[in-house]
């Protein structure tokens, strides 16, 4: 964003502008912990291991700055998993399948959070 594009902007013009940035990154979110994860189930990768941990991490803070309460929830259940992993060094089997089902609940609650946004700036 251009600094010079947001002269004459309101205060609640820009504020809406840093919501919809963020509204329209989620998805591109969730894919990096997809790949991440897709990698790690192929093996354990240490820098798969710290995008998926990263990604999820600073999700799960910045979810409820932008009143996305419904995503930090599997965001921290993804979280936990990926700094156990880079902690241990290695991945259990049965936490790859629990990381997949915090992913497809995260996804439901990225759409569903998407549909509320969208619906209220109707």
């Amino acid at each position: 964003m251009c600094p010079m594009a947001d002269e004459g902007k309101s205060p609640d013009e820009l504020l809406a502008e840093v919501y919809r940035e963020f509204r329209d990154g989620l998805a591109g979110r969730a894919d990096t912990i997809r790949s991440a994860l897709e990698r790690l189930a192929a093996g354990y990768d240490a820098g798969a291991a710290d995008t998926f941990y990263r990604t999820a991490h600073t999700l799960k803070g910045t979810a409820a700055s932008f009143e996305a309460d419904e995503l930090v929830e599997p965001a921290k259940g993804l979280a936990d998993v990926g700094l156990r992993w880079l902690e241990d060094g290695e991945l259990d089997p049965l936490e790859v399948k629990a990381a997949y089902r915090h992913l497809e609940e995260l996804e439901g609650a990225v759409q569903r959070y998407v549909e509320r946004v969208e619906g209220d700036a109707v």
